[in-house]
């Protein structure tokens, strides 16, 4: 088992809380992560998670500082102490 850090702005941070840690086991991937988040938070099926197209820009998952899209988009694979942040559009100014 591993830990990675999840940092979530937005109406993600409503439901997530704006920082959480999530044991998940060694050798998973982002895609392992955003799917354990929208299968273990009822919020998810409400629309939060759900509406928003990973890889589109309405969802951009940084992982580590680095937008995944750069990496190995969900395929990038996680280790222990990563920081993955997921960022909702804003709307507003």
């Amino acid at each position: 088992m591993m830990k990675v850090k999840v940092r979530a702005f937005g109406r993600l941070a409503e439901l997530l809380g704006s920082d959480t840690v999530f044991e998940l086991e060694a050798g998973s991937r982002v895609q392992d992560l955003v799917s354990r988040l929208r299968e273990g938070t009822g919020s998810f099926r409400e629309g939060s998670l759900q509406r928003y197209e990973v890889g589109e820009p309405e969802l951009t998952i940084l992982l580590n500082g680095r937008n995944i899209l750069a990496l190995e988009k969900l395929q990038t694979p996680l280790k222990e102490g990563d920081l993955v942040v997921l960022l909702p559009p804003f709307i507003g100014g």
